[in-house]
């Protein structure tokens, strides 16, 4: 799916009375925050686990009264709703609240519950040390002589294309690191990109670098 351009107040009501969960960004062109979370939402509707959510934006300027009914008092604002109802909301750009708040609300058949109950002691630092595993990491799904989705299958070209000297983490195969990230980097999607421990973006960031030319002399190379 992609995220739908809304325009009017009469296309938000029509698009809200779904019975599907659907993803609201209010925003404006003019703010750098928002367009962080168009990436994010944009790589959101791409993912399997969020087949049945509905992604859409609207500029906050353009429908005034509809912005006050919806309580929107600053962008990025992000509001979930069900069946015309605001069912939670995100103020401000939090990539991480946004992807909590829509599995909470996806009802997912898969319930998390057994993963909650394993011991989480030291995740953060466990993180850390994979982060800063190599000077370049990548967080996928497989690995890259096997990528398990077309974004990782993208970003591991790209990277091969530079000769990039990185180390990858397949997190299909941890579910704790798999959702653990996504809270310590404030990142919903993958694949991640690190190098020397910060986070470069996903597959949507790492491909604009590298068509601007900034990608290639930030990553280490194979010797």
């Amino acid at each position: 799916m992609t995220v739908t351009d809304l325009y009017s107040e009469p296309e938000y009501e029509d698009y809200v009375k779904s019975q599907d969960l659907s993803v609201i960004h209010f925003y404006a062109p003019w703010a750098d925050q928002c367009s962080q979370i168009n990436i994010v939402l944009d790589e959101m509707s791409k993912l399997a686990e969020y087949k049945g959510v509905k992604f859409a934006k609207i500029e906050a300027e353009k429908v005034p009264n509809l912005s006050l009914k919806a309580g929107i008092t600053a962008v990025p604002t992000v509001i979930l709703t069900r069946n015309d109802t605001i069912v939670d909301r995100v103020d401000g750009a939090n990539p991480s609240a946004i992807s909590e708040k829509v599995e909470r609300h996806c009802a997912q058949k898969n319930s998390t519950s057994i993963d909650a109950c394993k011991p989480k002691v030291n995740l953060d630092e466990r993180l850390k040390k994979l982060i800063n595993q190599s000077p370049c990491m990548l967080f996928m799904k497989g690995n890259p002589a096997n990528p398990c989705c077309g974004f990782s299958r993208t970003i591991v070209s790209i990277l091969d294309t530079y000769k990039a000297d990185y180390q990858s983490f397949d997190i299909l195969q941890d579910n704790d690191v798999r959702e653990g990230l996504k809270k310590f980097s404030n990142w919903p999607t993958y694949p991640q990109l690190y190098v020397n421990g910060e986070l470069i973006g996903g597959l949507d960031i790492v491909r604009e670098m590298s068509e601007s030319g900034e990608l290639e002399s930030m990553l280490p190379k194979k010797s």
